[in-house]
């Protein structure tokens, strides 16, 4: 299937979960995060906030702030396109919706360094199972880390899903950056590469 076909499939599939079952797939998965033992050893934890019925990320902020982790969200920049870092004190209301209406953080938030990044929870529209991502498109996250992976080469990206975003394989660029590992409501999958 082609991209921009498979990403109508999954973002419609992903909408149409029952609010609560999704509210019980997310929790799931965010808890197979926090278990993991990258998130165990992150000082600092960079994260997503969740639109169109993403995989939630508010558990996983609020274990890690409890733990005295630094939280950093993404900012859309448009010239040039990139993603920037800002610190997160946990309080979603705070966020602003961006162009794209995903939340984000108010650029007066301070700063960060991608290669400060130990661990980095990225949001997909499909995953397969040697660490390839399906997005929305924009190419932020694949910019991201290779970023954050020049900084602090021990740096774990994990990607969340809904076990059924987990396809057998999937189309890839060659500017498409790799996971480390996925997460489901199954639990945490290291990536193999074959």
């Amino acid at each position: 299937m082609e991209k921009a076909a498979l990403r109508r499939e999954m973002i419609r599939r992903r909408e149409e979960l029952d609010p609560v079952e999704r509210e019980r797939l997310s929790r799931e998965v965010q808890e197979a995060v926090v278990r993991s033992e990258p998130f165990q050893r992150a000082k600092v934890v960079f994260l997503y906030a969740a639109f169109r019925g993403e995989v939630g990320t508010d558990r996983i902020a609020a274990a890690a702030l409890a733990a005295g982790k630094r939280v950093l969200l993404p900012r859309v920049g448009r010239k040039p396109p990139r993603l920037y870092l800002h610190e997160y004190g946990g309080d979603p209301s705070a966020l602003m919706p961006s162009a794209f209406g995903v939340p984000e953080p108010d650029p007066s938030w301070p700063q960060a360094d991608p290669g400060s990044v130990d661990l980095a929870v990225v949001p997909g529209v499909a995953f397969d199972p040697a660490g390839w991502r399906l997005g929305y498109g924009a190419g932020f996250y694949d910019r991201t880390l290779p970023a954050i992976r020049a900084g602090n080469p021990n740096a774990v990206a994990v990607g969340l899903a809904y076990g059924f975003q987990v396809v057998p394989g999937l189309p890839v660029d060659p500017h498409d950056a790799p996971l480390d590992a996925i997460a489901t409501e199954a639990g945490w999958t290291w990536c193999r590469r074959d």
